[in-house]
């Protein structure tokens, strides 16, 4: 066997990445592949070959894969916390798994490490303070994240943006655009050290965005740098980390009772939990597809699932008229992920697009007359694109928070007509949208009024009952 050296090794890894990273999956599988003779690099890359599967669409490969990665190497938090990302992706879901896995991940790894808000003299009066980290941490929390600058009862509250990726041009810019908040770069800042600026900057409230994912926190806020801390928005899910106070939810992903799946308090909105800038509206305009109906999955391709196609194709099935277009399939692999799920007698009325230009994207969806929303972690913002482009979207709720966030924007709505029971229901609730045209139609020509006239998209609206349950909260932390 050739020995690679440490340069050699670190090249193909990078390699690899990039790969990734510009969506070549089935090359960046294979470079992957090739080093795993590496016996000591094994459970990385074990790591990184299940990342690359979940972009196929290859869930269940992925969960293997990093199940093996975490049997290798059990004291490795970041494949540990992997698993966690990933554990979104089984099929069924398995509520109580999902759960022991976050609270196991959280008291090996992110135990209460101190109470460092208690060695600060706390004040009585004015403003809280409230820090946001990991503002850049996602693309999407860039339509959610401006509202926190631009609409915050300055009287109330004083808030921060805390910064973990971005250079110092982008934070400059964000400072030109949003003068009312900190703008504060956390980049390459040891976690206990963070927290020791949070808690001498006096923060009272700190909101994780990330959760486990990209641009983690969890492990500066086991010190608890402040009396309440939050998680919100991204990860739409528990922690599992005790030093988490409350998770901001709503009474739609976390109804009454559903507390049981959460190591956190909820802290539960009546209205949805989110609120975006909406995009430019796209065009609506039907290209001649003859008599054919559309139906589409659009989201992210890591959340098309084999019971997404497997739902998808029972509606081709007994809508003899009708096409699937799925969009952002990448690579050979992910598109035998996909088949796999459908008969082959209805392959030529599958169109399985590659990823796209943002404009050519939004140009696809136009055309789309029903989409469906994936059941192993629903849309949010996607949802909230597509009704504001005039799409419907059917969605079938699970149990876990993360699988009911179409339900909440839907619901809030007075969408309920879009909202399944189980997968029966549907089946039957897209054929029948499918089938009659003028319903169709005059649902999407209703749809950008009802999200623009809601929360979903007016901070006005939204920031006040959002700061309303963040100061009880923050009360309810002192009083304790």
């Amino acid at each position: 066997m050739t020995t690679m050296s440490l340069r050699d090794l670190d090249a193909a890894l990078d390699q690899a990445a990039a790969l990734r990273a510009s969506w070549q999956l089935d090359a960046a599988e294979d470079a992957y592949r090739a080093l795993l003779r590496h016996d000591e690099l094994r459970p990385r890359l074990l790591t990184e070959i299940a990342i690359t599967l979940a972009h196929q669409g290859r869930g269940d490969d992925a969960l293997a894969a990093i199940e093996e990665a975490e049997a290798l190497a059990p004291a490795d938090a970041t494949i540990a916390q992997n698993r966690l990302i990933l554990e979104k992706l089984r099929e069924p879901e398995d509520p109580a798994r999902f759960l022991a896995l976050h609270r196991g991940f959280g008291e090996r790894f992110v135990p209460t490490r101190a109470e460092l808000f208690r060695q600060v003299p706390r004040r009585t009066t004015g403003p809280l303070r409230i820090a946001y980290l990991g503002v850049d941490a996602h693309t999407a929390l860039a339509r959610f994240v401006p509202m926190l600058a631009t609409h915050h009862d300055r009287a109330r509250f004083h808030a921060a943006f805390f910064y973990g990726a971005s250079d110092a041009a982008s934070i400059g810019e964000a400072q030109r655009r949003y003068p009312q908040v900190a703008h504060v770069s956390v980049r390459d800042i040891a976690p206990r050290d963070l927290a020791i600026a949070l808690a001498r900057a006096g923060v009272d409230i700190a909101v994780d965005l990330v959760g486990h994912g990209h641009g983690c926190v969890l492990d500066a806020l086991a010190y608890r740098p402040a009396p309440l801390q939050v998680t919100w928005l991204d990860y739409v899910a528990t922690t599992g980390v005790a030093a988490i106070d409350a998770r901001v939810c709503d009474r739609w992903t976390d109804p009454p009772g559903a507390s049981a799946w959460c190591s956190e308090q909820p802290l539960r909105l009546d209205i949805p939990q989110w609120c975006a800038h909406a995009p430019r509206r796209p065009i609506r305009h039907r290209a001649d597809h003859g008599s054919a109906r559309i139906l589409g999955i659009v989201n992210a391709t890591n959340k098309a699932s084999p019971k997404l196609y497997a739902l998808a194709a029972r509606v081709l099935a007994r809508a003899p008229d009708a096409r699937l277009r799925v969009i952002g399939v990448a690579g050979e692999r992910a598109r035998v992920a996909a088949l796999a799920q459908i008969p082959g007698e209805l392959h030529a009325r599958v169109e399985l697009i590659d990823r796209v230009a943002e404009a050519d994207y939004h140009a696809l969806v136009a055309d789309i007359d029903l989409a469906l929303d994936p059941p192993v972690f629903s849309g949010a913002t996607t949802t909230l694109d597509c009704l504001h482009g005039g799409l419907p979207v059917v969605t079938r709720p699970g149990t876990l928070p993360h699988t009911r966030s179409s339900l909440a924007i839907l619901a809030h709505l007075g969408l309920d007509a879009l909202v399944a029971r189980d997968d029966d229901d549907l089946v039957e609730r897209a054929i029948a949208l499918l089938r009659d045209d003028a319903r169709r139609r005059a649902l999407s020509a209703r749809l950008p009024g009802l999200v623009a006239d809601s929360s979903l998209t007016d901070p006005a609206r939204f920031m006040p009952v959002f700061e309303n349950a963040l100061r009880d909260a923050y009360r309810a932390a002192l009083a304790r």
